[in-house]
């Protein structure tokens, strides 16, 4: 089975750096490509592949693309894109440049080498924890970063993030705190599960909390469709408070229980949670969620109930 790093004798034949913007496939022992200006990646493939080389040297680097032609690529490894368009892409990623994603595609008879242009990307789910660990070089965020603590962290699009905030509310044993510049039930199918679990979390003594935005500079649509669910949520047993500052309180974040944070893009409505797009993160970490709860406090203290607003 082939693993889903790149072989080094691959490597050098899909450098990116050299082979830019340009489709090559690999069949039957040899890789057909538009040679490029100047000289450099078409030069390289070729003379890899033996072309004025010793026979040996032929002999070798073709036996090793046909043995890669026929070997599937390990579907449980593939690197996943979501493209722009709302389509999905599965590959191998062997390299990236500037522009592009160097890619081999597992096609109907070969494998094709291509690039996937990363302004055609939404986000890449790579095929392994080690590989997106290399990849975006975490190693090194990590040490600059000082960070010591290991978090788990799902990467949600639009509707995983409602299934996500259903899923992980409903299993809150002692609190839940949420942030929002906007709230509303509306008549969404998620958002009202939402909120109705955290209505009769509520009713039965869990720790909830909303804050939101109240400050002139939002919108008075906004501020009155929020205000106006507020109460209804403090029907309920939640307790409600606002922002009310020069400036905006524009955060989006749920903090559920000792360790698990939801937070990015989306407003806490059913816009948020279907038709705009957006994205978010699940993180469980306890270490982060206490810096979560830290600046949450520190919300609360400035915030204001609904009584002593003004309008």
């Amino acid at each position: 089975m082939m693993k889903n790093s790149l072989n080094p004798s691959l490597a050098k034949l899909a450098k990116p750096q050299a082979w830019d913007a340009k489709t090559a496939e690999v069949r039957k022992g040899r890789v057909v490509s538009p040679r490029p200006p100047g000289n450099e990646a078409g030069t390289l493939v070729r003379r890899s592949l033996g072309e004025g080389g010793p026979p040996c040297r032929l002999f070798l680097a073709s036996s090793f693309l046909i043995w890669l032609c026929l070997t599937p690529i390990a579907s449980a490894q593939l690197d996943t894109f979501h493209l722009r368009d709302g389509s999905v892409l599965t590959g191998n990623i062997v390299g990236e440049t500037s522009d592009a994603y160097r890619t081999l595609i597992q096609a109907p008879t070969a494998l094709m080498m291509t690039n996937v242009p990363i302004r055609a990307v939404r986000y890449v789910v790579y095929g392994t924890p080690q590989k997106a660990r290399t990849n975006l070089d975490l190693d090194r965020v990590a040490r600059r970063l000082k960070a010591r603590d290991s978090a788990t962290i799902r990467f949600l699009p639009t509707e995983a993030f409602g299934e996500a905030v259903q899923e992980t509310v409903q299993s809150a044993d002692s609190r839940i705190w949420i942030l929002a510049y906007f709230i509303s039930g509306g008549s969404h199918e998620t958002i009202q599960a939402i909120y109705n679990t955290v209505r009769q979390k509520a009713r039965t003594g869990l720790d909830a909390l909303v804050i939101s935005e109240f400050g002139k500079g939002t919108p008075m649509p906004i501020r009155n469709a929020t205000l106006n669910y507020a109460q209804t949520l403090e029907a309920d047993g939640v307790n409600v408070r606002f922002i009310q500052e020069y400036r905006t309180m524009h955060k989006k974040v749920i903090l559920v229980d000792r360790d698990k944070v939801l937070l990015g893009s989306a407003n806490l409505t059913g816009v948020g949670v279907s038709y705009s797009d957006e994205f978010s993160v699940l993180i469980e970490s306890e270490p982060f969620a206490r810096k979560v709860e830290a600046d949450c406090k520190r919300l609360t203290q400035r915030s204001k109930l609904i009584e002593k607003l003004d309008y």
